[in-house]
């Protein structure tokens, strides 16, 4: 009849030292390597703190009803200027309305609250003595994120395009993507309104040009909007009209923030656990073969000897 293993348990063997001995001084090293050695492995091999992480999240986008068309015209000094910052430039106008007609259109397809794409149309009235060699638009967007790092802000759609013949229609089909020189703040239960404030109510002064003020202005900030092209078309053709219809998409979009102190602690504290497990089998080991081959003089308490 064959025997089985029941159950098992160790037998403890103690080491026994004064305060002031060297067998204490070496267990007293080797405690504090333990503690500080996977730290400094950890920190050496990269990656122990997370300087910079990221999430995806479908911003909420509006249009603000703010636009500037610029259409630069086979005399460069009589383009055609119109929108909500057409009134910066007076001498533009020349009396006219450029821009006939501004249609918006918003989509939300899976009806949860944000705009799915954005749609845009736009007629301008061309001089029958002048041909569109090129054509700049901006925008106004309200651009808010509101679940990890909460944000608000003013931005723009910037579209130029430039023509080899005389256009008299453009379409375009891209997305809205967010653009960031630097990590988001991300400061808990506070929203980031630094630009929160729009560029097209700037007011003109003698001898400042509009639009490059606007687009400087713009790129200097450290969080943008841009506009991705996907395909574009052009109607060739010189009439007394140009139609413009911009289609943008909303997808998800990657934001960059730094990451909290409690953050931080989470995603270091595997990596250093991990390495102190290891770094403690191999004190350990050091710390029988010192004991057992009596290196360092120490008092052995075995459980059936008597003292």
């Amino acid at each position: 009849m064959g025997l089985y293993k029941l159950f098992s348990c160790n037998v403890e063997i103690q080491y026994k030292s004064c305060f002031l001995s060297k067998a204490m001084l070496f267990t007293l090293i080797t405690t504090i390597l333990n503690i500080v050695l996977p730290f400094i492995v950890a920190y050496r091999s990269k990656g122990f703190w997370l300087r910079t992480h990221n999430y995806y999240e479908q911003p909420v986008i509006r249009f603000t009803y703010e636009y500037l068309v610029l259409a630069e015209t086979d005399d460069p000094s009589q383009p055609i200027l119109c929108g909500e910052a057409a009134i910066l430039d007076e001498e533009a106008h020349n009396g006219e309305e450029n821009c006939a007609q501004l249609q918006v259109q918003e989509y939300d397809y899976n009806d949860d609250g944000k705009h799915d794409a954005l749609y845009f149309k736009l007629n301008i009235n061309v001089p029958s003595h002048r041909t569109i060699s090129s054509i700049l638009l901006l925008f106004g967007l309200e651009f808010q994120l509101k679940s990890t790092c909460p944000l608000h802000m003013q931005s723009l759609a910037v579209i130029d395009k430039a023509f080899n013949v005389a256009p008299s229609g453009f379409k375009m089909y891209g997305d809205v993507v967010l653009y960031q020189v630097a990590h988001l703040p991300c400061v808990p239960n506070v929203i980031d309104t630094k630009y929160n404030n729009s560029l097209l109510n700037y007011r003109n002064k003698i001898g400042d040009n509009v639009v490059d003020f606007i687009l400087e202005s713009y790129f200097h900030r450290e969080v943008t909007t841009q506009v991705n092209p996907v395909y574009s078309r052009n109607q060739n053709g010189h009439t007394s009209s140009m139609d413009i219809n911009i289609h943008l998409r909303v997808p998800e979009m990657v934001i960059r923030y730094r990451p909290s102190i409690l953050q931080e602690l989470k995603w270091a504290w595997p990596q250093y656990l991990s390495l102190v497990v290891v770094f403690y089998w191999i004190f350990n080991r050091i710390k029988k073969f010192v004991f057992n081959n009596r290196l360092l003089m120490a008092w052995e308490v075995i459980p059936w000897k008597k003292h």
